[in-house]
């Protein structure tokens, strides 16, 4: 009896159209990609988003749950083939690649597709890394695997979420379309045929996971690095003839089918090579919750008006929906919820007059002064708002307030970080590991990755000058 048979009432697969067959396509893209074919604009922002990610791995590096990640690392890890950045130690490529994206998302600084808020460049960067300091890579076929992996894994994310998709808010796309993209990108650094791509694509898809009730925790955080290493995992096995369905994205019961029924198969690949979605990335000003931005940019907005000795009664925040869905976190306890606390990140801008890093450190968050403001702060979810859109409203004592609407938050496609803004972000959290000299070398060698003639030798010598 096949599959079809045992759903009652289902019509005979003869009666339905063939799919696109988008795994095939997909795999032929990547298969056949050059660097040659990549217009430079998308260079150019291929090597911004691994500026962007090299500079959050170093930042994330040695927080707590990294250090346990490295231990449990030490234990189950294999032969020292590459770096786990800012530890001074060397793990087997899948080990790697898993600490380093994770060193990548901890803070929730890494970069986000805005249409899906997939966080794309972790997994594709990390497993690319990680086998470069293995396998010589050149600057150029690096970006081109690191360009055709973030623009796989986008387009399916456009695939799982965009109308007329029926896929469930609670998934956590990363650790869904990650693995795809990144396998992808190996397989093209492994020269794969279109058949092993095909492979490699499917098993990766066979590894996807992530659900949204795992935030708040350090679990919620690592779903980009689990698809980094199931990446590695996927493309050894195809380049050892491990095979898999022809059709595993677009079958019944496959990829597409469960993760989101009624999803357009053609948002996969429609214009590939000539449409990147890719562009539709965006880098983060703040560690938290991209739909969190507009409500800090308004609050900072409105905390450069205010008085030295201002007393805020009560705040009201407008948002997006989804910003409501994910982030409505009043009373945050540890730093991992309180990256994804709307009113965490409020209250600090308003009485901090900023939203870093420190302000996600647990002094901040058990600041009597900040958990006072958070419970006075509330929230409305208003649908005709964009998600990079929010207004505040601060009363202050004597009944006089102060409002500020904000029409697009900094990081978004119309108010996007500049090489400057990238370069500062890149800094701050690059110096925290690494003497300034190596810093700027670092950041000189990330800039022009595409001149480089050994990837992961030229940069791994720069990171192991901490």
């Amino acid at each position: 009896m096949d599959q079809t048979s045992l759903k009652a009432g289902a019509p005979s697969s003869e009666s339905q159209p063939a799919p696109r067959k988008i795994t095939r396509e997909l795999a032929a893209f990547a298969a056949h990609s050059s660097f040659a074919a990549l217009p430079d604009h998308v260079r150019t922002e291929t090597a911004r988003a691994f500026l962007n990610w090299m500079g959050c791995v170093l930042g994330g590096c040695r927080e707590p749950p990294i250090e346990i990640a490295v231990a449990a690392v030490a234990e189950t890890g294999g032969n020292p083939q590459a770096s786990i950045i800012g530890h001074r130690r060397r793990t087997d490529v899948a080990s790697a690649a898993f600490v380093n994206c994770f060193s990548s998302s901890v803070l929730a600084f890494d970069d986000t597709h805005l249409a899906t808020v997939t966080h794309p460049t972790g997994p594709v960067a990390a497993a690319l890394f990680a086998l470069c300091e293995k396998e010589s890579v050149s600057g150029e076929n690096f970006v081109n695997a690191l360009a055709l992996g973030i623009e796989i894994e986008c387009r399916m994310s456009n695939v799982l979420l965009l109308p007329p998709s029926q896929a469930n808010v609670g998934l956590y796309v990363t650790g869904l379309t990650g693995p795809i993209g990144a396998a992808a990108a190996l397989g093209r650094l492994l020269n794969f045929d279109e058949q092993k791509m095909t492979w490699a694509i499917g098993i990766a898809a066979a590894q996807a996971s992530g659900f949204r009730a795992t935030h708040g925790s350090m679990t919620g955080l690592v779903v980009p690095a689990l698809g980094a290493r199931s990446a590695v995992a996927a493309a050894i096995l195809a380049s050892k003839g491990f095979t898999c369905s022809d059709m595993t994205l677009e079958a019944e019961n496959g990829f597409v089918g469960i993760f989101a029924p009624g999803g357009d198969l053609a948002r996969a690949t429609d214009g590939l090579g000539r449409h990147f979605d890719l562009l539709s990335n965006a880098y983060k000003p703040y560690p938290c919750g991209i739909v969190i931005h507009p409500t800090i940019d308004a609050c900072l907005e409105i905390a450069e008006r205010l008085d030295t000795d201002a007393k805020l009664e009560n705040v009201t925040i407008t948002v997006h929906p989804l910003a409501l869905t994910l982030t409505d976190r009043r009373s945050p306890i540890t730093p991992l919820e309180a990256q994804i606390s709307l009113q965490h990140w409020a209250a600090v801008a308003l009485l901090r007059r900023s939203a870093g890093l420190a302000e996600v450190r647990q002094d901040c968050i058990d600041d009597p002064h900040v958990a006072a403001l958070r419970a006075r702060i509330a929230v409305i979810a208003d649908p005709a708002l964009r998600r990079d859109e929010a207004t505040a409203e601060v009363c202050l004592a004597g009944r006089s307030s102060l409002q500020s609407h904000v029409a697009s938050a900094r990081g978004s496609a119309n108010r996007p970080m500049t090489d400057h803004d990238l370069d500062t972000k890149f800094r701050a959290q690059a110096n925290l590991i690494l003497p300034s000299q190596a810093t700027d070398e670092l950041l000189r060698l990330c800039r022009d990755i595409a001149t480089l003639r050994n990837v992961g030798k030229d940069i791994a010598a720069a990171l192991w000058k901490e």
